[in-house]
């Protein structure tokens, strides 16, 4: 069975029909019919809420209808089988410390560390010179 994380940047992509959507999509239907399993680490979902509530929001900060479009898109994940996991922070940290990688990030990388799973980005560079050896999936403008 395919196992994957999920870094924030392609599930945005998903809610918002960017570039990368249909490999997400691919996945998440795996995931619904049993052939796949999908994780988000924790801090993953809190950066995907409140980055749905800021564009959802008003000038780039929430509003109150944008905090419950937030809630009911990370919600509709956990639906769809994405489960939410709590990630050692000491790993993480171990990641972030080498550099060149935000902390949400290295929480995804030490996620997909720690399960043996393949981690799922989209574009952006960070993923390139990671600290620990993780199968990594691009999907969306650098796939």
């Amino acid at each position: 069975m395919a196992s994957y994380v999920f870094d924030t940047e392609p599930l945005v992509s998903f809610l918002y029909r960017e570039p990368g959507h249909d490999a997400v999509a691919r996945r998440l239907a795996s995931v619904e019919s049993g052939d796949a399993e999908c994780l988000i680490a924790d801090v993953t979902a809190a950066e995907l809420f409140y980055l749905v509530a800021r564009i959802e929001g008003r000038d780039g900060g929430p509003t109150q209808h944008s905090l419950r479009l937030a809630d009911r898109d990370v919600r509709s994940l956990e639906r769809a089988g994405v489960g939410i996991a709590r990630v050692d922070w000491d790993l993480a940290g171990e990641v972030k410390a080498d550099g060149g990688i935000s902390l949400g990030d290295s929480y995804a990388v030490a996620l997909a560390y720690h399960r043996g799973d393949t981690l799922v980005v989209g574009g952006d560079a960070d993923f390139d010179d990671l600290p620990v050896e993780v199968t990594v999936e691009r999907v969306g403008a650098r796939s």
